[in-house]
């Protein structure tokens, strides 16, 4: 659980007092979530944020025109490692996306409803909260916004670079996927690098 020191220092940084972060421990579960397992599926609601203490995961979403399954996003323990569908839990819709693992993973479970409640119960809480959600998405979009505006040489080299963990954490054929190519040219790519 290498990376609950990451979740107790923010919640540091963020003024949480050890009251409220020890009510965040025990609304919490860890589980183990086993590689290919699917945490949330395609038209299901999504009630649940997760906090991945080790492993890796995978967004997916299906693209009609191809009819194949698209990788959209990555969350590991040192990137992104805060995982929900915000559109799903937000909005109350059905889910357009699967999240998937792609290792063994442990994770923080927390229910909707419960952070919902620290939330009404603790303005630091209210400001931690979203600032974890802001920080999030802000990334998310700053990848995307690169992502449709590079290449997909220059959107690796971007990885490389500033995020090697997503390069040594997720499988090749995921990558290839989220930049739209092929797992060949991807191979051709690393050996540029």
């Amino acid at each position: 659980m290498e990376n609950l020191d990451f979740f107790l220092e923010t919640a540091k940084e963020n003024d949480l007092t050890e009251k409220v972060v020890k009510q965040l421990i025990d609304l919490s579960t860890i589980e183990h979530v086993k590689s290919k397992t699917v945490i949330l599926d395609y038209g299901q609601k999504c009630d649940t944020v997760y906090f991945i203490l080790n492993g890796a995961f995978i967004t997916k979403a299906w693209d009609e025109e191809k009819q194949i399954e698209k990788t959209i996003n990555f969350n590991i323990d040192s990137f992104l490692p805060y995982l929900t569908n915000p559109e799903s839990y937000f909005s109350n819709a059905v889910s357009e996306k699967c999240i998937q693992a792609i290792s063994d993973s442990t994770v923080m479970r927390f229910f909707k409803s419960d952070l919902e409640k620290i939330v009404d119960e603790n303005k630091k809480y209210a400001r931690h909260y979203n600032k974890m959600i802001i920080d999030g998405l802000i990334v998310e979009n700053q990848i995307r916004t690169k992502l449709l505006t590079y290449s997909p040489k220059k959107f690796y080299s971007f990885l490389v670079s500033d995020y090697p963990e997503i390069i040594q954490n997720i499988p090749s054929k995921h990558i290839a996927s989220f930049l739209g190519i092929s797992d060949v040219w991807l191979s051709n790519l690393k050996k540029e690098h």
